[in-house]
């Protein structure tokens, strides 16, 4: 793998000029001796956001385009408070700081640093985008999030984490924000800050992969890219990752589209390129509401014991989703135990349920592909249910997907709001996944 320039940052070849926050945080990278790829030009210009990277020569993938050391990285280990934060840890009972996301220590390093005018991040914290930018669904009103984006799982999810938020603030942050008082003020360090340093972390943070063992793994093999915005990471054994936040990665982070990756070293982190990944989910109860209305009246009750068996064995649930991304089904293993349950005959499902989920048919099914090049090879009542279950989907948008390619256009995208714009590709996003799904279930992409 190729690696980046062994220089330190030279701010003429990867700075805009005239810009005196990033110069500033340059110098600072130049001083934490990060060592950025003589490819890549750092600034305004050509990025989508309020900073980017923008590779000015062709990129192969694999490449590195920069190396930081992990003291650089803002994390609770290295913030000034970490004693302040091990000791609170300790005083609450060991772990219970963490709370049920695991994000409540990094939150209240992160509200030290940002109001700390002596912080050592304090050029890194000076770039990232004005709070008032980060514009999460949290931070807008009901009726925006569901008309813009019902049926996208998104408002489910929104509601959820604030009123989780707003418990994790009250029973832990603010009890030790009371209790440190000589750096921390209830008044400067509200809630509404609390909830401005989640929509950082959300938009921008990192995890050090966890290995199977439950430590963290040094190589950085145990995780496919050590990115991740929903809670802490967590192993087998129950042992998790905190988010950090990691300079000059997270103008990458911050762009869902960004072709790079983070990989974990013993002593430093590395940003090499990569593919994207985009994903959509159809939930399980679609999929059964859907076999509800093929079965015949005579297969009625037996539907309902073998969905209720596939949740005993945790094959579905009543929240959970099937989900395909750009290759195909993700949920392979999931999808195919249930398809597989929901089509056999009652005979084939009695001695399945004697067996306790285990067949001759088993074996043959564990190798099934569930790509988008070989749902053509699928049964056909596999390929119809789940093209049914992914038109319903389909239909639940407000928008069709002929519309939101209009949409996209540049005389109508300009005229919507940023919002607007997010909420858009979102659902478009979602659509064309679901459309995919659809056109390889055709009975003519069998022949």
């Amino acid at each position: 793998m190729a690696g980046p320039s062994k220089k330190k940052i030279k701010l003429s070849e990867a700075v805009d000029k005239e810009d005196k926050k990033l110069d500033s945080f340059l110098q600072w990278c130049a001083k934490e001796d990060f060592q950025l790829n003589p490819k890549v030009h750092v600034g305004r210009e050509g990025s989508c956001a309020q900073y980017g990277m923008v590779a000015q020569e062709e990129l192969e993938e694999g490449e590195c385009l920069f190396k930081v050391d992990k003291s650089a990285v803002l994390s609770t280990e290295t913030t000034e408070i970490a004693h302040l934060l091990k000791e609170g840890a300790a005083s609450l009972h060991g772990d219970s700081l963490h709370g049920d996301s695991g994000w409540v220590p990094q939150i209240l390093a992160l509200m030290y640093e940002f109001t700390n005018p002596n912080s050592r991040w304090r050029p890194y914290l000076q770039l990232v985008p004005d709070f008032s930018q980060l514009d999460q669904p949290m931070f807008w009103t009901e009726d925006e999030i569901e008309r813009d984006l019902c049926n996208t799982g998104i408002p489910e999810a929104s509601s959820s984490d604030l009123t989780k938020m707003k418990l994790e603030y009250t029973s832990l942050a603010l009890p030790f924000i009371r209790k440190h008082r000589h750096i921390f003020s209830e008044e400067v360090h509200s809630f509404e800050l609390y909830k401005r340093m989640v929509a950082f972390i959300m938009a921008y943070s990192f995890f050090e992969p966890v290995s199977d063992e439950g430590q963290r793994d040094e190589d950085g093999r145990g995780d496919e890219d050590g990115q991740g915005d929903e809670g802490g990471r967590e192993d087998e054994g129950g042992k998790s990752s905190l988010p950090l936040m990691v300079p000059m990665a997270d103008i990458l982070n911050h762009v869902a589209k960004n072709n790079a990756q983070l990989e974990w070293d013993t002593d430093c982190l590395r940003m090499v390129t990569t593919r994207t990944v985009a994903a959509v989910d159809i939930p399980m109860q679609v999929v059964l509401e859907e076999a509800r209305r093929v079965a015949g009246p005579d297969d009625a009750q037996l539907l309902e014991e073998k969905w209720q068996f596939l949740e005993d064995q945790g094959a579905v649930s009543e929240s959970g989703s099937f989900i395909a991304g750009m290759e195909g089904i993700l949920t392979e293993e999931e999808v195919c135990e249930s398809f597989k349950v929901l089509f056999m005959s009652e005979e084939e499902f009695r001695e399945h349920q004697e067996k306790e989920g285990c067949c001759d048919c088993c074996a043959s099914e564990e190798e099934r592909s569930l790509s988008y090049d070989q749902l053509p090879d699928l049964p056909e009542a596999w390929r119809s249910l789940l093209a049914a279950a992914a038109r319903l989907c389909m239909g639940k948008y407000r928008n069709t997907l002929q519309t939101n390619e209009q949409l996209l256009a540049k005389e109508s995208w300009g005229k919507l709001s940023r919002r607007q714009q997010w909420s858009l590709l979102v659902c478009y996003g979602q659509q064309k996944l679901l459309h995919r799904i659809i056109t390889s279930c055709l009975p003519e992409a069998s022949q």
